[in-house]
């Protein structure tokens, strides 16, 4: 597997060799826009408000300070922007944990040390996970430049990219939040024994397959095996009181 990032671990005037490798892997379904004629790919031209087409040459950058103005920049005040490239991710604090809301986690990456028995590398692993702290830091990955997270993960550590505070939209934006409506005693015993029923001790992530992407594949190999295929709609459910829907599904 061939590493996110290679650098180091800047804690204190400690430096610990890392690299980082991509926790996870997308398996998403690219499909192609075609001609419904020629059955060939579409393409787009460039073109501007005016009408005219456009080559990579005619186009330059610029930010809209306000309605239908804007401010250029050329390639080489941007490039002058971005993030002096840098080997290390410096530690600038330590928290505890559980401090660290869930939704400022973005992307993670597996952690590890570039030389084996690499002690600094264990200690720093091993006082995280004994005091349930995180380190927080930046770090430029590709030209950018990254709030992130280092906490204690099986074998390694995680790193994981956080959102920036002004990333992260408030929930009082959001509508029917305000007013809690009355739960009685009957609705919340339902509740948890249906909670019960359906709780496991343990989370088994293997266990959930993506159907999508399962019944895409058998679509496909029906249509070129010259199958029919026949797609069931699914029949509007009833609406029912929620004292009926718990008492049903505790039932089923």
């Amino acid at each position: 597997m061939r590493a996110s990032w290679t650098g180091n671990i800047s804690w204190g005037l400690v430096s610990i060799p890392v690299k980082i490798y991509a926790a996870t892997k997308s398996k998403q379904v690219s499909f192609k826009m075609l001609c419904s004629k020629h059955k060939l790919p579409v393409h787009y031209k460039m073109v501007c408000e005016n009408g005219e087409e456009l080559s990579k040459d005619d186009v330059v950058m610029g930010l809209e300070f306000e309605k239908g103005n804007y401010f250029i920049l050329d390639a080489e005040e941007i490039k002058n922007l971005r993030p002096k490239r840098t080997d290390n991710f410096e530690i600038h604090e330590f928290v505890d944990l559980d401090k660290i809301d869930p939704v400022y986690y973005s992307k993670s990456y597996y952690m590890v040390p570039q030389k084996k028995k690499d002690k600094a590398f264990f200690l720093l692993k091993e006082l995280l996970e004994e005091k349930k702290k995180a380190a927080i830091g930046k770090v430029v990955i590709k030209n950018k430049e990254y709030l992130c997270c280092l906490q204690p993960y099986r074998k390694g550590l995680l790193l994981s990219v956080l959102h920036y505070y002004d990333e992260i939209r408030s929930m009082d934006e959001l509508e029917n939040l305000d007013e809690v409506p009355e739960i009685n005693e009957k609705e919340k015993e339902l509740g948890k024994m249906l909670i019960e029923k359906y709780y496991s001790k343990e989370f088994d992530l293997s266990k959930y397959k993506d159907t999508f992407m399962e019944e895409l594949k058998e679509l496909i190999r029906k249509k070129m095996e010259g199958e029919e295929v026949v797609i069931e709609k699914e029949e509007p459910k009833e609406e029912v009181s929620l004292m009926e829907a718990l008492k049903a599904s505790i039932e089923k």
